[in-house]
């Protein structure tokens, strides 16, 4: 019994897990097709397989006239197309997996740090600088937010917290340089969850270094801290998860007990009608249309109390 119970729990977890990963594969593939699901991807790349197999086998068979022959070549022939479409496949779909995984982990980061206050960003530097370049520093004042100290070389830090549209300008660079020249700091850098102005790395090379967003994330990867593999396929599944729940929600809009009664009188409606006019046919239609949205309804309700029931009990 033990034994059983066990296999069966197995089996459930082996089962779940499969739909964990079709959801996800699926998630990437509707990135990559532009909206298409797993499933329609996978039914049109057979279709076109299969079509390509039946005309090979025709063309085939006309030449040799050898039907069990051809049909082997073919069969061959699909496996190998098979075999092929896979391998080629596969290389694209896991580039564009790490692709979108990035852009996933960046729009997490972003979202973060959005909701940072600009005192909670520049702690933010600071935790990320300290363990990057294993410096400690300090709160300072006015132009200058992070001061540290390395090989007897003094580093400050200058924080920009800003919309990801907005650019750090120039001026902002100047006035940044000017206090840590005034003080006589060694090395300054700028850091911003946005970007700079386009060609001032280039222009501040070697004299204050600019730390971008792109500049940032990398840091939180070469620290550890970077989301892995799992951390992203659980953003991608709890996505799953809300938007089935809209999707729940919009057929509850259609399938509800308060529908029930209008689509019987737009049955009956349409019903009397089909009797009157010369369009019989099409009425009679949308009549048992009503009909069978009504019918569904009252089955998406009970099936809803069933379901919200069961969860109560949990």
């Amino acid at each position: 019994m033990l034994n059983e119970e066990s296999l069966t729990d197995s089996l459930k977890r082996r089962l779940k897990d499969l739909k964990r990963r079709k959801n996800i594969k699926n998630y990437y593939l509707k990135k990559i097709k532009g909206g298409k699901s797993y499933n329609a991807v996978l039914l049109d790349s057979l279709i076109i397989k299969f079509i390509m197999t039946l005309l090979f086998f025709i063309v085939l068979i006309s030449k040799t006239g050898y039907f069990i022959l051809s049909l082997i070549i073919s069969l061959l022939f699909l496996f190998s197309v098979l075999y092929a479409s896979y391998y080629i496949k596969a290389k694209k779909f896991n580039k564009k997996v790490i692709e979108i995984n990035k852009d996933i982990v960046n729009r997490k980061i972003m979202k973060e740090i959005n909701y940072f206050t600009n005192d909670e960003f520049i702690q933010y530097v600071r935790e990320i600088f300290e363990k990057y370049y294993n410096i400690s520093f300090d709160e300072y004042k006015e132009n200058i937010d992070l001061v540290g100290k390395k090989y007897d070389e003094v580093w400050a830090i200058k924080c920009f917290k800003t919309s990801q549209e907005d650019r750090i300008s120039k001026k902002d660079i100047r006035d940044f340089k000017d206090e840590v020249d005034e003080i006589g700091i060694e090395r300054g850098i700028v850091v911003t969850n946005s970007y700079f102005v386009s060609g001032m790395k280039t222009e501040y090379e070697g004299i204050i270094e600019l730390v971008d967003f792109d500049s940032l994330v990398y840091m939180v990867k070469e620290i550890g801290e970077y989301p892995s593999k799992e951390d992203v396929e659980e953003i991608i599944i709890s996505r799953y998860e809300e938007n089935k729940k809209d999707i729940s929600k919009r057929k509850g809009h259609v399938f509800s007990k308060t529908k029930v009664f209008k689509y019987l009188f737009l049955s009956f409606c349409l019903f009397i009608l089909s009797t009157m006019t010369i369009y019989s046919f099409y009425y009679m239609i949308m009549a048992f249309i009503s009909l069978s949205l009504a019918i569904v309804s009252v089955f998406y309700e009970y099936f809803q109390k069933l379901i919200f029931k069961e969860t109560e009990e949990e």
